[in-house]
């Protein structure tokens, strides 16, 4: 029985849209940021703990149930602020964009009269999204990559955590979430390394096998964003 020879090729991933690779190299996959989680923490003057009843009549807030917590929005951006000076800030795009946004917030919590003697904001999360263009087969993704695990009753999409770090949602269209990943060179690493796995393993499903055509449009990909 002669075995299925695979042809050797070497991913590369870049920054991007993820149409650009359309008509370039089939080698080359780029992926885009979708959204940046980040952690703010303020030394707050004398470890005072934010009173948010006066926050509340100085500016905009909404409080979140539950949580001891007060949520603002600066540019489509969230800010969650808890009252030991810490926030979670959520749906920055570009990383250039964090120290403009930084600004935006200090200009916000001077005018809530909130006094702290420094503001740092640290990275948590990148969540990234590419995609390949061909089917992917899930189950035998899960039968071939390390730490895969794929309930179609439970979610439409395999679950995967490579060594290289973070967590990847594989589409059965292609498409790729990546998440918990802190840096740009972290992402790089463990797309790269995703994207050769599937393809050294040929993990893709013929469109010519499908009986209609209409059976590609049952993915339920975009519930996830």
């Amino acid at each position: 029985m002669a075995l299925l020879e695979i042809p050797d090729q070497t991913i590369s991933v870049y920054s991007g849209d993820i149409e650009e690779f359309e008509g370039e190299n089939a080698s080359n996959f780029p992926y885009k940021i979708i959204n940046i989680v980040a952690l703010g923490i303020l030394n707050l003057e004398g470890d005072k703990r934010i009173d948010f009843s006066e926050v509340e009549k100085k500016i905009e807030v909404k409080r979140l149930n539950r949580f001891p917590c007060v949520m603002f929005k600066i540019d489509n951006i969230s800010i969650i602020l808890f009252r030991n000076g810490k926030l979670i800030i959520t749906g920055i795009k570009k990383q250039k964009k964090i120290p403009e946004i930084k600004e935006k917030i200090i200009e916000r919590l001077a005018k809530a009269e909130i006094k702290f003697t420094e503001f740092n904001i640290q990275i948590q999360n990148l969540v990234i999204m590419s995609q390949l263009k061909k089917l992917i087969n899930l189950e035998m993704a899960c039968l071939t990559l390390t730490n895969c695990l794929y309930e179609p009753e439970q979610f439409p999409a395999a679950i995967v955590k490579p060594p290289t770090g973070g967590t990847f949602l594989i589409f059965s269209n292609s498409k790729i979430i990546g998440l918990g990943m802190k840096d740009i060179k972290m992402v790089k690493n463990s797309l790269r390394s995703l994207i050769q796995n599937i393809f050294d393993y040929d993990l893709f499903i013929d469109i010519h096998a499908f009986d209609d055509i209409n059976d590609l449009n049952d993915d339920n990909s975009d519930f996830f964003l």
